[in-house]
């Protein structure tokens, strides 16, 4: 059995002198003077007319989300895949819906988009909710319909 003194490791100081290397896996924080690892997000074009349609997206799916709206509604903005997951999901934790708008209905808070590239964007928002917050994040995609007009769709969902 070791004694409480034996388990106390070594001191050893740092020099905080030397510039010190990351370890394997590590992506490096960028300090003034260094060039950033990852590149931020730019937003292509206009961005203005994704980030209103992306919004009201939000907004149509945390009422989704808190039952508010039928899920329904969310079909024809969804892949088929992420409509289905959307749908399991609800049954699986059922809510009932609220009777009356108390003007305390869920509501998305804040909306960022990014632009992956022209045809994808990548949106995170904050809903809240009966006062509590949660975040919500989506991809869009613009795809061509039947009809060859090109919609943005949902093709992934995730909320905590």
């Amino acid at each position: 059995m070791k004694t409480a003194t034996a388990l106390i490791a070594p001191s050893v100081h740092p020099s905080f002198a030397d510039p010190v290397e990351p370890a394997s896996g590590q992506i490096p924080l960028p300090f003034p003077g260094m060039t950033p690892v990852l590149p931020v997000p730019v937003e292509r074009g206009d961005a203005r007319p994704i980030r209103e349609r992306s919004a009201r997206f939000m907004q149509a799916l945390v009422e989704v989300l808190s039952g508010e709206r039928p899920v329904r509604q969310m079909a024809a903005w969804m892949a088929p895949d992420v409509y289905a997951q959307l749908t399991t999901r609800l049954t699986a934790h059922a809510r009932v819906p609220l009777r009356a708008r108390s003007g305390r209905g869920a509501r998305i808070v804040s909306v960022h988009v990014a632009m992956v590239h022209d045809e994808a964007a990548e949106v995170a928002g904050r809903m809240v909710h009966r006062g509590r917050s949660r975040a919500i994040a989506v991809r869009l995609e613009l795809q061509t319909t039947h009809r060859g007009d090109q919609v943005w769709r949902c093709t992934a969902l995730t909320w905590a």
